[in-house]
C-alpha cells in the first residue's frame, strides 16, 4: 500500500514547522514488497515518509528521507521526483527530513545500496500524483477535457494556447481528491528529461566553497564539548579513576564516568571530560588517571585466533549447500587443488571520526549526529533515557564517510549517557585513534578449499569451509552454486572479542574474494584461460540461483565487455598481468578487469576498467562516482588494511598502521554503464567486491605468485 496525501496548511505546520505551503503531498513509504493501493481513509491522521511541496512562487520542495554520505541520494532522489512531476532542475529545492521511528517516514536507513532501489518507484508515482492534480485543476480553470492539457516544466499548457505555471494552480489542486497512485499514468523511459542525464550535484556547491554542514560542525548555543577515556580492552571497566589533574586543565567544566553497555550495541565504559573546547576537553583525557579492570578478554589477540581458525578447518562445520557427491568426485580425481584464505579484521576508518552532539532534558532530547540510522537512533536514546520516541529529536547532519559504521546507535547512545549528566549541550568527539580501536570491525575469516575439474576442463566439485568470527552466513545459492554439479559449503562459527558491522558489501567484501580466486586457480589447474572458464560456467548453469535472484545473460554481458574494453587477450610488458573478477549483488552487475604491475615486490595496479549493470540509471556522474570511490576504498583495504589485536587492544592506531591509498597509488579508473530500462539497482556497494580477486589473479598473471591472505603487502 502506498499511502499518497494531500496534506492541509495545519497538518504539513505540525509535521515541519513550516509556513507558506502551497501544494503539499505525502507520500508513506510502505516494505518493498507491499502492493500499491490507496486507502482514502488514511486521510485522517495523516503520516507521510516524503514530503512534496510545491508552493506559489513555483519552488517545489523534496524532503529526502536517506543520510547524505557522499553518495549523491540529495541529488538522485528529488531528480526522480523532479522528472515525473515535470518541474527544471533549477527550481527544485532538497531538505533532509529528521528521523522518525513511529514510521511517518517508513524505513530511513540507508545501507545495503537501498535508497534508490527502495524508493525509485514509489517516489515517480508521489511525482505523478501531484502532476495529475495539477493538470486537472487546470483543466477546471479553463472547462476543458483534462485530456487535451500537457505538462511540462512546471507550467501546463492547454490545447488552445492556454498556459499556466504550477504555482498559480496549488490553491485549485489542493481542493481535490487525490488520484489512486497505482493508476496514475508514469512517463515511459523515451519521456525523461532528467533521469539518465548528469545532473550536477545539488550540494557540489556548499563543498567546494566549505558550506557543507557535518556533524563536527554542528554548533549550539552554550554547548560545551566532550573527550571520553575508553576502556582499551573489550569487555573491561572503570576500576577508578582520578580526576584532579584533569580539572586542572583550563577549560575543563565536569568529569563523569559512564558506565558502558553490552549486548548488540556494546559501548565501552569510559571518563568523560566536559570542557570549553575540544582541546580542552582532550587535554583533561591525557590528564586523568584511570585504572582499569580489563576483564575476561585481556588476553585475546588475533594470533591465538588464527591458530584456533587452523584448528577447526580441519573439522565439519554446518552444511548450507550440498549439491551432488563432493566427497567422492574429489576421492576419484585426478588432481585436487587446494587453497586456504585468509581475511582479517578491518575498520572502516571514515574521513570523519565518530561524534554526536547532543542536549538531554527532563523531558526530551535533541540529537545532531551524522547517522545512516536516524530511526534507530531516536527508538534507541528514547528506550535508554525512558522517554517517548516523539520527545527525541534527531537533526542527521551530512556524513563524512558511513560504509556501514554509521548504521549503529553506539555512538548516540554513549553520548546520551554522558550528556544526561551534564546541563545543556554536549558535543562528545572521537579522536581518530578512538575511532580505529572502538569500531564495529568487519569480520575475520578463514576459508578452505579443495576443488577438481573434469578431463574437458569444467570444474566437477567444489568443496568450501567458511571460519567466521560473524554468526551471519552468506546466500549459499549465490555463484558458483548451479554452475558446479557437486558443490558443498559448510560454515562454522568462531567467536572472537572484538564487535563486529556492516562494512561496505558486507560479507561480500570477502566470500567474493574467495569464490572468485578459486576460480581463476581452477582455470590454471585445467589450463584454460580465466575468463573463457567463468563464462562457460556461467552458460552452462542454466539458471543462476534457486530464486532465479539474477540473470546469467546480464553477467555475461558485463564479463564480455570488461574483456573487450580492457584489451583482454593483449600481450603486456614483462612483469605486467591482467586479472578479471564478477559480482551480482544489490540488484547489479559487475566485472572488474585489474592490471597490475609488481616492482621489487610491491605490487601497483595501474588501471581498473570497471562496466556495470545497474538497471535504469539516474544520474551517471553519481554511477560512475561510485565505481571510482568504491576501488578507491577496496585498494586500501585489499593492498594495506588489517586490524590485529594483542593483550585484547587493538594494535591500529591512526592511518600511520592503518593506511589509506595515496592519491599516486590510485590507478585509472574506466567506468562503463550498461544501459538498461531494468529496475534500479544498487550502486554503493557493488563495485567493491571484484576489485580484490581481479588484482590478486592480474598478480598471478603478471608473477606466478599466488595471493591468498589479506592485504597483500610485499610480495
Amino acid at each position: 500500500m502506498i499511502p499518497i496525501q494531500r496534506l492541509n496548511r495545519r497538518d504539513f505546520l505540525i509535521i515541519t514547522g513550516l509556513v507558506g505551503a502551497g501544494l503539499v503531498l505525502g507520500v508513506k513509504l510502505l516494505d518493498q514488497e507491499a502492493p500499491y493501493s490507496f486507502d482514502p481513509s488514511t486521510r485522517a491522521g495523516f503520516s507521510p515518509d516524503i514530503l512534496l511541496q510545491i508552493s506559489s512562487d513555483g519552488t517545489t520542495t523534496v524532503w529526502v528521507t536517506r543520510s547524505e554520505m557522499g553518495q549523491g541520494v540529495r541529488t538522485g532522489l528529488p531528480m526522480i521526483v523532479a522528472d515525473e512531476l515535470g518541474v527544471p532542475w533549477e527550481s527544485v529545492r532538497i531538505q533532509q527530513a529528521p528521523g522518525a521511528s513511529d514510521e511517518r517516514y517508513g524505513p530511513q536507513a540507508t545501507g545495503g545500496s537501498l535508497s534508490i532501489r527502495r524508493c525509485y518507484d514509489r517516489l515517480r508515482r508521489a511525482g505523478a500524483v501531484a502532476r495529475e492534480m495539477l493538470i486537472t485543476a487546470a483543466a477546471n480553470q479553463w472547462g476543458v477535457d483534462r485530456s487535451t492539457c500537457t505538462a511540462q516544466l512546471g507550467e501546463v499548457y492547454g490545447r488552445n494556447g492556454q498556459k499556466a505555471a504550477y504555482g498559480q494552480l496549488v490553491e485549485a489542486a489542493s481542493t481535490l481528491p487525490v488520484p489512486d497512485p497505482e493508476r496514475v499514468p508514469l512517463k515511459s523511459p523515451d519521456e525523461f528529461r532528467l533521469i539518465g542525464t548528469r545532473v550536477r550535484r545539488s550540494d557540489a556547491q556548499d563543498y567546494i566553497h566549505g558550506r557543507a554542514r557535518f556533524g563536527f560542525d554542528t554548533r549550539v548555543p552554550d554547548m560545551r564539548y566532550a573527550a571520553v577515556a575508553r576502556c582499551p580492552v573489550y569487555g573491561g571497566k572503570v576500576r577508578r579513576y582520578d580526576a584532579t589533574a584533569a580539572m586542572k586543565v583550563p577549560g575543563v567544566y565536569k568529569v563523569v564516568e559512564y558506565g558502558g553497555m553490552g549486548g548488540e550495541f556494546y559501548i565501552a565504559p569510559g571518563v568523560a571530560v566536559i570542557a570549553a573546547d575540544t582541546w580542552s576537553a582532550l587535554q583533561g583525557v591525557r590528564a586523568l588517571s584511570v585504572e582499569w579492570d580489563e576483564g575476561p578478554d585481556a588476553g585475546a589477540s588475533t594470533e591465538e585466533l588464527a591458530a584456533r581458525f587452523n584448528k577447526l578447518a580441519a573439522d565439519k562445520g554446518d552444511v548450507l549447500h550440498d549439491d551432488g557427491d563432493t566427497a567422492g568426485v574429489l576421492a576419484g580425481a585426478s588432481r585436487v587443488v587446494e587453497a586456504t584464505y585468509e581475511i582479517p579484521f578491518l575498520a572502516h576508518a571514515t574521513m570523519e571520526p565518530m561524534n554526536c552532539t547532543i542536549r538531554v532534558d527532563k523531558n526530551a532530547c535533541e540529537i545532531w549526529t551524522p547517522t545512516q540510522d536516524p530511526q534507530d537512533v531516536q527508538d534507541s536514546v528514547a528506550r535508554y533515557l525512558g522517554l517517548r520516541a516523539n520527545q527525541v529529536t534527531v537533526n542527521v547532519t551530512l556524513l563524512g564517510g558511513g560504509f556501514g559504521r554509521r548504521l549503529y546507535p553506539d555512538v548516540e547512545l554513549e553520548a546520551a549517557g554522558i550528556a544526561r549528566q551534564v546541563e545543556g549541550p554536549v558535543q562528545v568527539v572521537w579522536t581518530r585513534e578512538d575511532d580505529i580501536q572502538h569500531d564495529r570491525y568487519r569480520p575475520a575469516s578463514l576459508h578452505t578449499l579443495r576443488g577438481s575439474v573434469d578431463a574437458n576442463g569444467v570444474p566437477a566439485a567444489w568443496h568450501w569451509h567458511i571460519l567466521n568470527t560473524y554468526t551471519g552466513r552468506f546466500d549459499p545459492n549465490d555463484f558458483p552454486a548451479y554452475s558446479v554439479p557437486n558443490y558443498h559449503v559448510e560454515y562454522t562459527h568462531v567467536p572472537f572479542v572484538l564487535p563486529r558491522g556492516a562494512w561496505r558489501s558486507t560479507v561480500n567484501s570477502y566470500n567474493p574474494f574467495v569464490v572468485q580466486s578459486f576460480v581463476d586457480e581452477l582455470a590454471v589447474a585445467a589450463g584454460r584461460d580465466p575468463l573463457e572458464m567463468r563464462l562457460d560456467m556461467l552458460r552452462a548453469s542454466g539458471r543462476a540461483a534457486a530464486d532465479d535472484t539474477y540473470d546469467n545473460a546480464r553477467l555475461i554481458r558485463v564479463l564480455e565487455t570488461a574483456a573487450e574494453k580492457a584489451a583482454w587477450g593483449k600481450p603486456l610488458p614483462s612483469g605486467v598481468g591482467r586479472g578479471v573478477a564478477f559480482f551480482f549483488g544489490y540488484g547489479s552487475y559487475v566485472a572488474e578487469v585489474a592490471e597490475v604491475s609488481v616492482e621489487n615486490g610491491w605490487p601497483r595496479v595501474r588501471r581498473v576498467v570497471c562496466v556495470v549493470d545497474c538497471g535504469q540509471v539516474i544520474n551517471p556522474d553519481l554511477v560512475e562516482a561510485q565505481c571510482e570511490g568504491s576501488i578507491a576504498f577496496a585498494l586500501s583495504a585489499v593492498l594495506k588494511q588489517r586490524i590485529t589485536v594483542a593483550n585484547g587492544r587493538v594494535q591500529q592506531e591512526n592511518f600511520s598502521d592503518f593506511p589509506m591509498l595515496e592519491i599516486g597509488e590510485m590507478p585509472q579508473v574506466e567506468a562503463h554503464i550498461i544501459e538498461s530500462r531494468a529496475a534500479p539497482g544498487g550502486m554503493g556497494e557493488v563495485p567493491v567486491p571484484p576489485l580484490g580477486p581481479a588484482v590478486t589473479n592480474a598478480i598471478f598473471s603478471a608473477t606466478g605468485k599466488r595471493v591468498r591472505r589479506l592485504p597483500i603487502g610485499r610480495i
